[in-house]
C-alpha cells in the first residue's frame, strides 16, 4: 500500500509522541493509522504491545481485515476493542478484588454479565407489577420501547458519570410542556431504581453497571490501573469523537503511559450522540497531545461533490447562495415522483444503468432516513428481476419483526406440544409457504385445513390421511415435501435438546436441503444465525441465574420474543460481503460503516425523518449530557437548531463519504400516502433554482 507523504510524516511521529488527527471522512485518517501499523511492525514492535480502541465493534473489522494480512506481527496480537469490552474483561479478572469494595454485589459468587436482549428481560420481570398497575399513562409508548428507553436513560447515567437517581431531576428540570408528563419521569425513576437494586442482588451488571464500576472501582485501583496500563505502549483510538465521555476521561489520564500513540477525530460526527457519544468531550485530547496534525483534501472525491457539500451546508443553514464556479449538475441527479412505486422503478432504472456503464454493485448504497419491510421488498424483488444483488442492514430491527424468525419458531411450538404454545393457522401457513419450494398461500391454506390438528397428542397428520383427490390438487411433489418434514418433526418429538440446538438441527437436515425454501437464501441463514445466537446468550444468562431445565427456558424465551423484548446487535451483520451487491440501509446507519462508496440514491428526501429525530418520551439525549446545564429548559427553539445541526451533520457525512455522484429522489405522497416537505427538500429545491442546466424538476 502507497501513502502520501503527509500520512507517512505522521506516523513516524506517532512512533515516539502522542498525535492528534483530525479532519473529515474520506481524507486518509485509517490508512494513516494502518501506515503507523506498518511501522510499528517494520520496528519490531510486537503485536501484544499495541491496542487498537474502536467505539463500536464493528469500526475495528477495517483494522482486523488489514492485520489478517500480516500474518505475524512479531510473534504478538495486536488487541482490538471498545473500552466498554476492557472493562468487562478487567472486571472479571480482578472481581473478587472489587466486589467487596462496592458491598452491594455477592462477592463469592461469579458476575453475570447481561447483553441487551438479557437486561430487557430482566427489567420487564421487575416492571410488570408496575405495568399492571397502569404506569406511563400519560405517554403513548409500546411496553418493548419503554423498557428499552429505562435502560437508555440508565446508560446514560453512567456514560456520563452522574448518579442514576439523578434522572429523573435532570429530566424534569429540562421540561417546559405540559406538566403531567412529568409524572412519567418519576415513574421511569422508580423502575430504574428497582432495577439496578435487581442486579445488585443477582450479581447482574448490564452495560451501564458494567461502565459505572469500571469508572468508580476499577481505574481508581492502583493495582488494576497498573496492571492494565503496563499492558500497551502503542495506542490507535479510531473515532474518538463516537466515543463517551467516561472514557475520554480514562483515556484522557492513560495516554501518559503510553510511547507513542495516534488519535484519529472526525470532524462533523458524533453520529452516536444518542448513545451518548460526545465530541466536544472529546476535543480535549487535543491539549493531552504532543502534536496536531489536521487533513483538510479528500483523497477520492470529484470536485462536483466538494460544491455540492458547500451547496448544502449553506442551504440548511439558509444563507445566501452564490453561483458556485464549479459546475455540479453532472453529480447531482433529481428526480420527482408522483407516487412511491414510480420512485422504486426509476431507482432500479437507474441503478441497473450505473451497472451497465462498469461501475460495481458494491459501489452504490441506497439510502433513506427509515428502511421499511415494503420498501426492502419492493427494491428486492424489481432488483432480482434486473439480476442485481442487494444487501440491506438495519440494526434496529428486531427478532420479532423477522418473519422467518416466526417460521422457525412455529415448527418448534410444532415439535414440543408440551409447552403448550399452540401456533394459529395463520403461523403455520406462512411457515408452510416459507418452508417448501413452490408451496402457494392457497395450497398451504387447504394443506393447513386438512393435516392441522391441534386437539390431537401430536398437532399434524400424515398427508396419506388425506384422500388421492386432495394430494393430487396439492400436487404429489409438495405432498412429498411436506411428509419429510412431517417425519422428521414427528421422530422430534422425544428430542429434549435445547431450543438454539434444535432450531440448528432442523435449519440443517430439512430447511437448507434441495426442494425447501432455506436452500441457497442467505437472508434466511442470517436471520437463523441471530436467533441462534440470541437463544444461547438467553440461555447462559438465565440458567445461571436460576435452575432452569430446557423446556421453562425455550418457552420463556419464546414468550419474551413475542412480546418485542428481544432486540440486540449482532456483529456478523455488520460484516458482510460489499463487492457485488448494492447496500441498503437507513442514512445514519451507514456513516456508523465508516464507509464510502461511488454513488449514493437519497430517496424521500421530503421526509421528516431526515431532519426529525425519534421522539422518545422518557428520555432526552441532549439533556442527559455534560453539555447541558442542569435546570436550563428545552424549548422548542433548542429542538429546531438541534435539528437543523444534525442534518448538516448528517449531509455532510453521506458527501464526505460520496465519490462520484447523488441521486436524489422525492415523493409526492410518501408510503402511508401523505405529503411531506421536509428541509431537505426545501435545500435541494434552492440548490435547484441556482443551476446552469436544465435538470428533471418539477413543481413540488
Amino acid at each position: 500500500m502507497n501513502y502520501f507523504n503527509n500520512q507517512t510524516e505522521v506516523a513516524e511521529k506517532a512512533l515516539t509522541k502522542k498525535v492528534f488527527l483530525t479532519g473529515p471522512a474520506g481524507t486518509g485518517k485509517t490508512t494513516t493509522a494502518k501506515a503507523y501499523l506498518n511501522l510499528l511492525r517494520n520496528n519490531k514492535i510486537s503485536g501484544s504491545r499495541i491496542l487498537i480502541l474502536v467505539p463500536q465493534r464493528s469500526l475495528g473489522l477495517v483494522y482486523q481485515r488489514f492485520i489478517d494480512n500480516f500474518g505475524d506481527f512479531n510473534g504478538g496480537i495486536i488487541t482490538i476493542q471498545t473500552l466498554g469490552g476492557v472493562a468487562q474483561r478487567m472486571i472479571r479478572l480482578f472481581w473478587p478484588l472489587i466486589a467487596p469494595i462496592t458491598s452491594k454485589f455477592t462477592p463469592k459468587k461469579p458476575p453475570i454479565f447481561l447483553t441487551l436482549e438479557t437486561a430487557q428481560y430482566y427489567l420487564n420481570r421487575v416492571c410488570e407489577p408496575f405495568f399492571e398497575r397502569a404506569y406511563f399513562e400519560s405517554i403513548r409508548a409500546e411496553k418493548p420501547r419503554i423498557l428499552s428507553q429505562i435502560l437508555d436513560n440508565l446508560n446514560k447515567a453512567a456514560v456520563v458519570g452522574f448518579s442514576h437517581e439523578e434522572i429523573s431531576e435532570r429530566l424534569k428540570s429540562a421540561w417546559s410542556h405540559e406538566p403531567g408528563h412529568v409524572l412519567a419521569y418519576d415513574q421511569a425513576q422508580e423502575m430504574a431504581n428497582l432495577f439496578r437494586e435487581f442486579c445488585y442482588q443477582n450479581n447482574f451488571l448490564d452495560f451501564s453497571l458494567q461502565i459505572e464500576t469500571f469508572q468508580k472501582t476499577i481505574w481508581p485501583s492502583h493495582l488494576c490501573k497498573e496492571y492494565l496500563t503496563h499492558q500497551y505502549d502503542y495506542l490507535i483510538y479510531e473515532n474518538c469523537e463516537e466515543d463517551i465521555p467516561v472514557f475520554h476521561d480514562v483515556i484522557q489520564e492513560w495516554l501518559s503511559k503510553f510511547i507513542g500513540g495516534l488519535i484519529i477525530f472526525d470532524e462533523n460526527a458524533g453520529f452516536r450522540s444518542f448513545l451518548g457519544a460526545d465530541p466536544i468531550s472529546a476535543q480535549r485530547f487535543k491539549m493531552n497531545c504532543n502534536e496536531q496534525y489536521h487533513f483538510s483534501d479528500p483523497i477520492q472525491q470529484s470536485k462536483e461533490i466538494l460544491t455540492l457539500k458547500n451547496l448544502f451546508s449553506s442551504t440548511i443553514k439558509n444563507n445566501i447562495i452564490y453561483e458556485p464556479k464549479t459546475d455540479f449538475q453532472n453529480s447531482l441527479t433529481v428526480a420527482f415522483n408522483a407516487y412511491y412505486p414510480e420512485m422504486i422503478e426509476k431507482i432500479t432504472g437507474q441503478v441497473s444503468d450505473l451497472i451497465d456503464q462498469g461501475v460495481s454493485a458494491g459501489d452504490i448504497a441506497i439510502l433513506s432516513p427509515f428502511v421499511s419491510d415494503a420498501l426492502r421488498f419492493q427494491l428486492q424483488n424489481r432488483f432480482e428481476k434486473k439480476q442485481i444483488r442487494l444487501t440491506s442492514h438495519r440494526p434496529s430491527r428486531s427478532l420479532r419483526e423477522e418473519p422467518l424468525t416466526h417460521v422457525l419458531l412455529t415448527w418448534a411450538k410444532i415439535a414440543h406440544p408440551e409447552w403448550q404454545l399452540i401456533p394459529s393457522t395463520y403461523d403455520l401457513r406462512i411457515a408452510l409457504t416459507h418452508c417448501i419450494q413452490g408451496m402457494d398461500p392457497i395450497r398451504a391454506d387447504l394443506m393447513v385445513r386438512s393435516i392441522y390438528r391441534p386437539r390431537n397428542e401430536f398437532w399434524l397428520t400424515e398427508i396419506g390421511t388425506t384422500n388421492l383427490a386432495f394430494q393430487e390438487r396439492i400436487t404429489l411433489s409438495l405432498c412429498n415435501k411436506f411428509q419429510f418434514l412431517y417425519d422428521w418433526l414427528f421422530n422430534a418429538l422425544n428430542d429434549r435438546s435445547d431450543l438454539d440446538v434444535f432450531i440448528s438441527r432442523f435449519y440443517g437436515e430439512i430447511l437448507t436441503q434441495r426442494g425447501f425454501g432455506f436452500s441457497d437464501n442467505f437472508i434466511a441463514a442470517d436471520v437463523t444465525s441471530r436467533l441462534v445466537e440470541s437463544i444461547q446468550k438467553f440461555r447462559r444468562v438465565v440458567s445461571a441465574e436460576q435452575n432452569h431445565d430446557s423446556i421453562n427456558l425455550s418457552k420463556e424465551y419464546i414468550k419474551t420474543l413475542e412480546q418485542g423484548i428481544i432486540a440486540a446487535l449482532y456483529l456478523e451483520s455488520w460484516d458482510k460481503s460489499e463487492e457485488d451487491s448494492v447496500f441498503l440501509s437507513p442514512a445514519y446507519t451507514f456513516l456508523l460503516q465508516n464507509r464510502s462508496v461511488a454513488y449514493q440514491f437519497w430517496i424521500d428526501v421530503g421526509s421528516m425523518g431526515w431532519w426529525q429525530r425519534l421522539l422518545q418520551p422518557l428520555t432526552q439525549p441532549y439533556v442527559l449530557s455534560r453539555n447541558w446545564e442542569i435546570g436550563r429548559k428545552w424549548t422548542d427553539n433548542n429542538e429546531f437548531e438541534t435539528n437543523q445541526l444534525n442534518l448538516e451533520k448528517l449531509i455532510q457525512g453521506l458527501l464526505n463519504r460520496c465519490q462520484e455522484g447523488i441521486y436524489i429522489h422525492s415523493t409526492g405522497y410518501n408510503e402511508s400516502g401523505n405529503e411531506e416537505k421536509g428541509p431537505l427538500l426545501k435545500a435541494v429545491q434552492r440548490i435547484l433554482r441556482i443551476s446552469t442546466k436544465p435538470m428533471e424538476i418539477k413543481d413540488v
